[in-house]
């Protein structure tokens, strides 16, 4: 299990790094179908929308943060462990399957006309984004001090059930040598269990070794 920040541009070349160290000859993601084929079809368009409420912003004086922006653009765009794991699997001929629920995606980006919305960029573009930053922190304290400084919310219990009986029925189908799966780092922790019947190694990719 590979753990990333969602959204950091800088952590495809370290999974870039991760995969070909691993060799695994099955990826599985947590990204799912809708939300693959939502920024195919759509992601084009709402950038623009949300380009042309910025410039409109920009006009007025309006303060907007890069790395707020940068964020903004992340959500939108493909994200790059899709990019990472997609190349890499072309390079290898390994298999690559998305694993994460459609139902959550769907009624997270129905509410894409809002986020890019000018007046609600207005205040989310304004503010310095410390997202990152704030997730490394949380990151390090987990799994260094073994602090938990986040919740284990009932959506990602949800989605941790349904993306490990999704990777159980697709290793019992295909036999994989190697699995490798990535996902957002705090699914790592896994309270519940759902990934303890694959006995997983974990690494934060951040990290230059195995780290849970």
């Amino acid at each position: 299990m590979m753990g990333v920040i969602h959204g950091d541009k800088e952590g495809k070349a370290l999974l870039d790094k991760w995969l070909e160290s691993a060799a695994p000859d099955m990826v599985t993601l947590e990204f799912s179908r809708y939300g693959l084929n939502f920024r195919r079809s759509k992601g084009e368009s709402l950038r623009r929308k949300a380009l042309a409420a910025i410039d409109e912003l920009k006009a007025e004086g309006s303060a907007i943060d890069e790395a707020a922006l940068d964020a903004l653009f992340s959500y939108i765009d493909l994200p790059v462990e899709f990019a990472a794991a997609s190349e890499y699997c072309n390079r290898s001929g390994a298999s690559l399957f998305l694993v994460d629920m459609d139902r959550f995606s769907s009624a997270n980006l129905a509410r894409m006309d809002k986020v890019i919305a000018k007046e609600n960029l207005r205040m989310l573009l304004g503010v310095e984004h410390s997202e990152k930053r704030r997730q490394k922190e949380m990151a390090r304290l987990f799994f260094e001090k073994g602090i938990k400084a986040f919740a284990y919310t009932e959506e990602m219990r949800a989605r941790d059930r349904h993306m490990s009986n999704k990777i159980g029925r697709l290793a019992r189908r295909r036999v994989p040598a190697r699995l490798v799966h990535i996902c957002g780092w705090q699914h790592l922790c896994d309270p519940l269990g759902f990934y303890a019947a694959f006995c997983p190694k974990k690494a934060f990719i951040y990290d230059k070794a195995l780290c849970v």
